[in-house]
């Protein structure tokens, strides 16, 4: 850690500081930005909902709680619920189908 920096400490069940992610309809916290994004997600409104998207970067990602399913190009689903580690690809076509309950640490790179 270089001289005079302070770690960043937080709690996925801290109320505050939850921002919409226009990408999902999901909310995200922020835990770091440069170079590489990590945050944290969690479905708010879009619970029960499938989501689409493709992945702009590379992604790596922990399931913290809840559970649900995610499905990579089409193929078989995989099955989320906590301590579940995927690593994605960018380029990747997603579809997000999870519960109320859960939230993931991501990574971005």
């Amino acid at each position: 850690m270089s001289e005079g920096a302070r770690p960043v400490v937080t709690h996925a069940e801290v109320g505050d500081g939850w921002e919409p992610d226009d990408e999902t309809g999901g909310l995200v916290r922020m835990v770091r930005e440069a170079p590489v994004e990590v945050g944290l997600w969690k479905p708010n409104g879009v619970a029960g909902k499938k989501i689409e998207y493709e992945l702009d970067a590379e992604e790596t990602l922990v399931v913290l709680r809840g559970s649900g399913e995610l499905r990579v190009d089409e193929a078989e689903p995989i099955e989320l619920r906590p301590g579940v580690v995927v690593s994605l690809s960018r380029g990747s076509r997603l579809s997000w189908l999870v519960d109320d309950e859960f939230c993931e640490l991501w990574v971005y790179s």
